[in-house]
C-alpha cells in the first residue's frame, strides 16, 4: 500500500507545472553570469521566475532576491538590518537563532500575538526597529493579526518582516504592509533548497554572502536557476488552490478525534487556523510514540517543526503558549495539502484510535 503523506506543513509535492518546467530546463547549459548565448538562456529562466514572483507580490522584479529558502532569508533580514529587532516567541528556531538579542514579544494562549506587549515594547525603543512576525504558524497553524500588527509598526515607525513560509497561497499577503516578506519553494509545490526574500529597496541590508555579486550583491554565489525555475511555477500556481475543502476535512477529522476522546486537546481551538493544520495532544500517548506508530502503520505526521535535524523535541511554540506537561509532551501535528482526500484522513483515524485503544487498556489493566 502507498504511504499516507499528512507532513504538508514540513514540505509538500512538488507539483505538475514545476516538475515540467524543471524537466524542460534541466537539459538546458549555461551560467546566468556568462555573457554568451547560453549564459543569456540560462538568464532568461532566472528572471522568468522572478517576474512571476514579482507578479504574484505585486513588486518591481528588482524587489526579488533568490536565496537557498526562507531560513536563509530570514537570517538576510535580521542580521542585515542595523538597529533593534523586535519578535515574538514563536517564531521558527531561523528568525530566534538569528538574532539572540532581539527583544521577544509575548503571546497568549491561543498563540496570538500580545499587542499591548508590543506596543511597550515599540515605546521603549531609541534606535531604527525592525519587527520580525510569522503570519502563520507552522506547529499550530495560527494566523496573526497582521493588520493589527502593521498598524502599529507603523505608528511607531518600525519595519515590518514577516516570515510567510506557511501564508503564502494559503492566505492574502499584502506587500504594502511590510518591508521584507521571506518564502521557501518548497512549501508551496516547488523543490526544497530554494527561497525568494522580498525587500524594501529603500532600506540598507549588509548581504550575508559576498563573491560575485549576483542577486544585485545581495546574495553572491551561482544561482539555483532549477530550484528557481520551480519556484516560479510554483506560486503562479497559488491562485488556484481551493482551501475550503481541505479546512473541512482538517475540521470533520477534528471532531471525529474530540467525539473518540473529549479530553483530546486542540492547540489554537479558537484562534483564526491556517485550513490545512491541526495540533493536538492526545492523554497518555507521547509525541515519540504516536510519531513511531503512525510511521508503522505507513502513515507520516510530525510532532512539530520538521527543521531541527530529525529530532522530536518539546516545543518552544506550545511553551511559549503556556502549555505544560502532560500536553506539552504528547504534541501531534497533523498537516493536509492540496493533494489530501478524505480516503487520506480514514486510515489516520483507524490508525490514532488504535492506538488511543492499546492506551485505555493499559490503564484499566
Amino acid at each position: 500500500m502507498p504511504r499516507i503523506y499528512l507532513d504538508h506543513n514540513a514540505t509538500t509535492p512538488l507539483i505538475p507545472e514545476a516538475q515540467k518546467a524543471i524537466l524542460e530546463t534541466i537539459d538546458t547549459l549555461g551560467n546566468a553570469s556568462s555573457i554568451h548565448a547560453h549564459g543569456r538562456t540560462a538568464r532568461t529562466h532566472i528572471e522568468e521566475a522572478r517576474e512571476s514572483v514579482a507578479h504574484f507580490f505585486k513588486v518591481k522584479p528588482s524587489q526579488v532576491i533568490f536565496t537557498s529558502g526562507a531560513t536563509e532569508s530570514n537570517n538576510m533580514v535580521l542580521k542585515g538590518f542595523q538597529g533593534t529587532i523586535i519578535t515574538s516567541a514563536i517564531e521558527h528556531d531561523s528568525v530566534l537563532d538569528a538574532k539572540p538579542s532581539a527583544l521577544i514579544c509575548s503571546v497568549d494562549k491561543q498563540g496570538i500575538l500580545d499587542l499591548d506587549h508590543l506596543e511597550k515594547l515599540l515605546i521603549n525603543t531609541t534606535t531604527p526597529t525592525l519587527v520580525s512576525v510569522m503570519a502563520a504558524n507552522n506547529e499550530t497553524g495560527v494566523i496573526q493579526p497582521l493588520d493589527q500588527i502593521v498598524h502599529l509598526c507603523r505608528r511607531y515607525g518600525a519595519k515590518i518582516h514577516t516570515d510567510a513560509v506557511q501564508a503564502v497561497g494559503k492566505l492574502n499577503i499584502v506587500w504594502t504592509d511590510f518591508d521584507f516578506i521571506s518564502l521557501s519553494a518548497h512549501k508551496i509545490g516547488g523543490l526544497q533548497g530554494v527561497g525568494a526574500l522580498i525587500i524594501n529597496e529603500k532600506i540598507s541590508l549588509f548581504p550575508l554572502i559576498r563573491g560575485g555579486g549576483q542577486e544585485r550583491y545581495f546574495r553572491s554565489g551561482t544561482e539555483n536557476r532549477i530550484g528557481i525555475v520551480s519556484l516560479g511555477k510554483a506560486i503562479a500556481d497559488c491562485h488556484n488552490r481551493d482551501w475550503q475543502k481541505i479546512e473541512m476535512l482538517r475540521n470533520t477529522l477534528q471532531d471525529r478525534l474530540i467525539s473518540t476522546c473529549p479530553e483530546v486537546v486542540i492547540f489554537s481551538k479558537d484562534a483564526p487556523r491556517l485550513a490545512n493544520t491541526l495540533c493536538f495532544s492526545t492523554p497518555n500517548l507521547t509525541s515519540n510514540t504516536q510519531v513511531m506508530h503512525f510511521d508503522l502503520s505507513g502513515i507520516s505526521v510530525s510532532a512539530g517543526s520538521a527543521c531541527s535535524s530529525g529530532k522530536v523535541k518539546t516545543s518552544h511554540v506550545l511553551r511559549a503558549m503556556g502549555i505544560t506537561s502532560p500536553h506539552l509532551d504528547q504534541s501531534l501535528r497533523v498537516s493536509l495539502g492540496i493533494t489530501t482526500t478524505a480516503t487520506d484522513l480514514d486510515p489516520f483515524f483507524t490508525a490514532w484510535q488504535t492506538l488511543y485503544s492499546r492506551s485505555q487498556e493499559r490503564i484499566a489493566s
